[in-house]
């Protein structure tokens, strides 16, 4: 079965594919640029599911008028918007977590992140994922979840070399680690995603 990702990006496609795997789904997951797709919707809602549906919808746009050969009519489409919440900054970055501090690296806006919270006491944050299955423009399934933790108090704290965006940041007190040191598997079992796919993944299960 062909699944589609509402993304671009590599990271999310790799850990999703894995969430979906685990689950027992015997799938293919697919990116627009696999089919030669320019895809890059503006992302102008106001809730991680807001955003998650847009993307959802527009790439339904896509495969509906384009009909690349790789597309069949009926194949699902995930979506995810997902970012980073913190207490002690009213919830941001929030739904920009992705694009917080404009054009930058990862490493620079980790550090971004750390600069503005400064001291501050709580250091209280999650992870928010927000999964659309789209079926049809009408007819959708969403799953929303969260990851509990905290944020390290300076980028000499930031640790591992797993994961990607703001997980060597993120870090777990009853673990005793960031998000970015466990192992792959190790996170797409506690994660938000992971929790979000594995909801997802049922679902699909009883559709298909």
């Amino acid at each position: 079965m062909n699944i589609w990702l509402a993304s671009g990006n590599l990271n999310k496609k790799t850990e999703l594919s894995a969430i979906l795997g685990n689950c027992g789904l015997n799938h293919k997951l697919l990116i627009p640029q696999d089919a030669g797709l320019i895809f890059d919707p503006p992302e102008t809602g106001s809730s991680f599911f807001a955003n998650a549906l847009i993307k959802a919808r527009e790439l339904y746009r896509l495969l509906q008028e384009r009909h690349p050969s790789l597309y069949e009519h009926g194949d699902p489409i995930i979506a995810d918007d997902s970012g980073l919440c913190v207490d002690a900054l009213d919830g941001r970055p929030g739904i920009f977590s992705a694009r917080y501090g404009g054009k930058v690296s990862s490493n620079e806006r980790n550090a971004l992140l750390l600069e503005e919270l400064g001291d501050a006491a709580s250091r209280k944050a999650c992870f928010v994922c927000a999964m659309v299955l789209l079926c049809s423009d009408d007819r959708f399934f969403l799953a929303q979840e969260t990851l509990e933790g905290e944020i390290v108090k300076n980028m000499k704290e930031a640790a591992g070399m797993g994961g990607f965006g703001y997980d060597p940041v993120f870090y777990f007190p009853g673990l005793g680690c960031t998000l970015a040191q466990l192992s792959e598997e190790e996170k797409n079992q506690i994660s938000h995603r992971g929790k979000a796919g594995k909801i997802i993944a049922k679902i699909l299960t009883e559709l298909i």
